[in-house]
């Protein structure tokens, strides 16, 4: 029943379109199944930006990329002397291609032929992962990541992403997708790139460059980097932080979290941002230069925020908007079924009864999820804090059930040994015994009770036989 991450396929990454966290939350009728499959996807990042290029009216596309380890094809290597036991290469082509009107006005779903199209631009990179041992080659917290970009004037373009992973003959190719290029400094409303931390303490200009898009890590605070175009030193300006609605493409706003007056401090006139890749990063470095452009530089409390979407909004002292993005906190290894509403709300079953579930189900999308964050807040041992370890140790047990103890006739969680370990955790002490008659027996001692189990196949299938207070 474990699902393996070497062979899972990373194309719907590729095609810039995979379903994200925040839109698998309210889907219906999707199973802990597929949510485990869709989990390790979206652990391959690939998404876009556009910079001011360094002549004319030209911008920089820029194509972001985070790969983690466990997605690539590692080979053992056949030198022994290095402490590096395996090795896996990547390699990424961008092509760029001058769209017509008839492409470029199709549907979204539609695929676009680039036969006949001129080109417009092309990049490349390529990489070696390094793993010192078989466990390292399969880590998420190991990771290829950077940038791609090619300079382009402002108008209509298609773009594909082409990538080859180890051993491959043959490169996965993208979707063809669809890109309208507007002057910099023409731009009416700035974007908002994110940052999770300075290069440096001592370097308040450059920043590691975010590879994951704007999503940022839940609980983490976040530097946010707004292009002010048109700014004028007489205006007052104003940061908003919205929380949105649960699916993405409902921009409901439900809250204002946080407001911020910008000072002095915040702004950075004359400057350049540029793309710098050192020692293995990326950064994004907002160099100091005549005639160049505004950008505000905020720190993000996102510690303080739920793990949502939320929109950024910089209004001047009119209310105008001046630059306008979406962020998304993403809890950072979240347990499976907190990636759906209606998973975490079934999961419930092991602790509460059939009438309670019922009664968080009732209502819309949104009322359900103030119910079940109700719950679990009613129970939190750290109110003060946003990060609730109760609901987590909860949930991280019926993924530990579903990884160790599911068979090719149960699922873990749905097993006797899977429930116990729900409701009462880690056993103190396993003990198994296999007599020379009989079926083999598991016993799990914890400080005030002992449960017995026997085996009812031999493929790993248990059944609880005995349940006894000590």
């Amino acid at each position: 029943m474990k699902t393996s991450k070497k062979y899972l396929t990373i194309l719907f990454a590729i095609t810039l379109s995979i379903i994200s966290a925040t839109e698998l939350y309210g889907q219906r009728n999707i199973s802990y199944q597929d949510l485990v499959m869709r989990q390790q996807q979206q652990q391959t990042s690939f998404d876009n930006l556009i910079l001011p290029a360094n002549d004319g009216e030209a911008v920089q596309f820029v194509v972001t990329f985070h790969v983690p380890y466990s997605s690539l094809p590692f080979k053992k290597s056949q030198d022994r002397s290095s402490r590096n036991k395996y090795f896996s290469t990547m390699d990424l082509m961008l092509e760029v291609f001058k769209a017509d009107k008839t492409n470029f006005d199709k549907k979204k779903k539609e695929n676009i032929s680039l036969e006949g199209l001129e080109p417009a631009g092309r990049a490349s990179w390529a990489d070696t992962a390094y793993a010192k041992d078989y466990e390292s080659s399969q880590s998420d917290d190991q990771f290829l990541s950077g940038y791609i970009k090619v300079d382009l004037n402002p108008g209509s373009y298609n773009y594909v992403l082409q990538m080859k992973r180890g051993a491959q003959t043959d490169s996965r190719i993208s979707r063809t997708q669809k890109i309208n290029i507007k002057s910099f400094r023409e731009k009416k409303t700035g974007n908002i790139l994110v940052s999770p931390t300075l290069a440096k303490q001592s370097e308040s200009s450059r920043f590691i460059l975010n590879t994951t898009g704007n999503t940022v890590e839940y609980t983490k605070d976040f530097f946010a980097i707004a292009y002010l175009p048109q700014y004028q030193e007489e205006e007052s300006y104003t940061l908003d932080i919205t929380k949105l609605g649960t699916l993405q493409e409902d921009t409901t706003q439900k809250s204002n979290v946080f407001t911020e007056t910008l000072t002095e401090k915040n702004i950075k006139t004359d400057v350049h941002p540029q793309l710098l890749y050192t020692e293995g990063k990326p950064y994004l470095n907002l160099s100091d230069t005549n005639n160049g452009y505004t950008y505000a530089v905020i720190d993000i409390p996102n510690s303080e925020f739920e793990n949502s979407l939320y929109q950024i909004t910089v209004k001047n002292s009119s209310g105008d908007i001046v630059a306008r993005d979406n962020f998304r906190s993403k809890w950072k290894d979240m347990p499976t079924s907190l990636l759906n509403l209606d998973t975490a709300i079934e999961m419930l079953r092991f602790i509460v009864d059939k009438e309670t579930i019922k009664r968080i189900n009732r209502g819309t999308t949104a009322e359900r999820e103030e119910k079940f964050r109700s719950f679990w807040k009613e129970r939190d041992p750290t109110p003060d804090t946003q990060f609730n370890e109760l609901m987590a140790e909860y949930y991280q047990r019926i993924d530990y059930t579903y990884e160790n103890y599911s068979t090719e006739n149960t699922i873990g969680y749905n097993s006797d040994r899977g429930e116990v370990y729900i409701k009462y955790g880690k056993p103190k002490d396993i003990n198994r015994k296999f007599p020379k008659e009989g079926a083999t027996t598991e016993i799990w001692t914890y400080p005030d009770r002992r449960f017995i189990f026997k085996a009812t196949t031999g493929f790993g299938d248990f059944k609880l036989v005995s349940n006894q207070s000590r």
